[in-house]
């Protein structure tokens, strides 16, 4: 048997994804819209210390490639929903998470227009 010594790092990953696997957020429905609120568990799996440390943070910074927030965006415009997107979240320090999101275009009651994105997402994997 082979002890494996974790860095201080990775002791605090394996931590926060045993003790948080699902959290949620809400952006403004634009390419770089801004972070409008985040979970406390969500910032958690993203690797930051609170909800506070992300608010106003562009939203398509968090994503490690551009163009699956431009890929949400574009379902969420043309059917109002995403349902079980995997996709690479940025998380603190770069950290890598692979998600599983689900998200609803949030409108306006008059005119439907877009007011904001609600994502609840599910941790798959941390690199």
């Amino acid at each position: 048997m082979t002890n494996v010594i974790l860095s201080p790092r990775e002791k605090t990953k394996k931590v926060l994804t045993a003790e948080f696997t699902k959290g949620w957020f809400e952006y403004e429905a634009s390419y770089d819209g801004v972070l409008l609120n985040i979970d406390t568990a969500g910032a958690r799996l993203l690797g930051f210390s609170s909800p506070d440390d992300m608010l106003g943070k562009k939203i398509n910074e968090l994503y490690a490639h551009p163009y699956d927030h431009e890929k949400t965006l574009s379902m969420l415009f043309r059917d109002g929903k995403v349902n079980g997107f995997f996709t690479l979240m940025k998380g603190m320090d770069d950290n890598l998470v692979f998600i599983k999101q689900s998200s609803t275009l949030i409108t306006d009651e008059y005119y439907h227009l877009p007011l904001k994105v609600q994502t609840s997402f599910e941790i798959s994997h941390t690199l």
